[in-house]
């Protein structure tokens, strides 16, 4: 029913009952008179906030939406607030990695650690007021699609009480880089996920197992390594351990402090941090070619990383045959890390490949044994199902979790099947494989407040992405894909074409 018929009273009808089914009265306003809309987002990380900007500073849409941005935790800072392991820190360089309304002329480093950038989180959101909007400690457990209200019902968790809010329209800003897999709970010493990190922890003359060779991984082993008595590294796979990103505007490939001087030059000079900032980020943009199967810039890659890792590792024929990938640059994550193979090499390390039966009371069984642990960190990733991390139910009763559960499709990587008014952001296929993620997720942002807009505007109850809108699209994705790896899962289609609009 049209919302100017909702808000019609009984009395108001004609007498001449004598009208089509679907008559709904003139609304006596003008054209594109736009209807407040109620705009539920959760997470209060960078898009959240970004969200929050945009409301309130670019859009200025006061007048037309309600924002409410739900945080599960007791403060902003998304991945960076929860995400507290020694040596957590950005491989990209970190004035490409700010709000793009907030550029910040003081970070300390080239590649900034996670405590300062999640101060600069907290210290953005404080100039420009964006936690006006954020209901902290605030964990969205359900939304549930009413089809004859066209609204989400939003259940909320806060401590024991249960609140409830209607939104209009839902954006998933909570992320993919919070959510933990399994761990043992029969270990008798302290097991951790390095995502839910006890800063208490003290590993100094301990025993330690390290689960993992991904980008925490790599992170963690340098910074426990020399004060820890020994540190097992058990590795499934291996991994391309590259050269930092843009480390052509570094100083010799390293990670460096910027002096006083620097600092002060750039907050003097905006046009010059201006541009500096547009020249590192078209070099890390540059990296998309290295990705592109069999071009010479990956070809070179493949040979430069095989080169600084076979060096960083000193020739070790074992290490150099288990650590170094036969598959092409950029068919997993890159993972830049400092200092990562020398800790490897190391006399109080120790590199297992071995596959882990099973985690003891006392530490973890291999096919080669059983070693004692006083300490086991489990660096194992992140739920990246795309799945939100609540119970979330679309049009008819699908269950975006179910939907989900072979095959992560979205349109854009921003809008999925059968969720009416609801928009991701990095969903799956969104565009992070290269470059910075802020200017991804910044135009993300702007499509959802243009869907806002329109939604308002045109009086539309809702939007909601057509399925063979989103086939298509995906097909396209993993034809294109194809160009960045060794083999396509993916089934081969003659022809992609759009004959038709995404959107029911």
């Amino acid at each position: 029913m049209s919302p100017s018929l909702q808000n019609l009273d009984v009395d108001e009808l004609p007498s001449d009952q004598n009208h089509p089914i679907n008559w709904v009265p003139v609304a006596d306003e003008p054209l594109y008179t736009p209807r407040k809309l109620r705009v539920v987002c959760v997470g209060a990380g960078f898009s959240g906030l970004l969200v929050a900007y945009k409301f309130k500073h670019q859009y200025k849409l006061d007048g037309l939406i309600d924002l409410a941005i739900y945080e599960k935790n007791a403060d902003v800072g998304g991945t960076w607030l929860e995400n507290k392991y020694p040596g957590v820190a950005c491989d990209i360089p970190a004035h490409i990695y700010t709000f793009p309304f907030e550029p910040n002329p003081n970070w300390s480093t080239f590649y900034a650690e996670g405590s300062e950038i999640l101060q600069y989180i907290k210290d953005t959101s404080d100039k420009y007021k964006l936690h006006e909007m954020v209901q902290l400690n605030s964990e969205v457990t359900e939304s549930i699609w009413d089809e004859d209200t066209g609204k989400w019902n939003v259940k909320i968790q806060r401590g024991n009480d249960v609140t409830r809010d209607t939104a209009d329209i839902l954006i998933n800003g909570s992320g993919i880089l919070n959510g933990v897999g399994p761990t043992s709970r029969g270990f008798k010493g302290k097991l951790i996920h390095s995502a839910s990190w006890d800063t208490s922890l003290d590993w100094s003359g301990k025993n330690v197992a390290l689960i993992g060779n991904g980008s925490s991984a790599i992170q963690i082993l340098p910074t426990i390594q020399p004060t820890a008595k020994s540190v097992t590294n058990f590795m499934r796979s291996p991994t391309w351990v590259a050269a930092n990103f843009a480390a052509e505007f570094t100083k010799n490939g390293k990670n460096f402090s910027y002096t006083e001087e620097e600092k002060r030059r750039f907050q003097e000079n905006p046009d010059e941090l201006l541009e500096m900032r547009k020249k590192i980020e078209h070099g890390v943009n540059q990296f998309f070619y290295g990705l592109m199967k069999g071009s010479p810039q990956q070809k070179e890659a493949n040979r430069v990383s095989k080169q600084i890792m076979e060096d960083r590792l000193n020739n070790n024929p074992e290490l150099c045959d288990r650590l170094i990938p036969d598959f092409e640059f950029g068919c997993r994550r890159i993972s830049p890390g400092e200092g990562y193979l020398e800790a490897l090499q190391e006399n109080n390390v120790v590199c297992c490949f071995s596959p882990i039966h099973k985690i003891t009371n006392q530490g973890i069984e291999t096919e080669e044994g059983h070693t004692e642990f006083d300490i086991i960190i489990c660096a194992t990733g992140f739920d990246v199902s795309f799945s939100p991390f609540w119970k979330l139910v679309g049009r008819g009763g699908q269950s975006l979790s179910k939907l989900w559960q072979e095959k992560p499709d979205a349109y854009f990587g921003i809008c999925a099947p059968e969720q009416p008014n609801y928009f991701i952001f990095n969903g799956p296929n969104c565009p992070i494989a290269h470059g910075s993620l802020l200017a991804a997720m910044e135009s993300t942002a702007d499509w959802i407040f243009k869907w806002c807009k329109k939604i308002a505007s045109e009086d539309i109850k809702s939007v909601c992405v057509k399925r063979d809108a989103v086939e298509e699209f995906n097909i396209y994705t993993q034809e294109f894909l194809k160009r960045t790896r060794k083999i396509s899962t993916f089934p081969p289609e003659d022809r992609v074409g759009h004959s038709h609009g995404p959107f029911l």
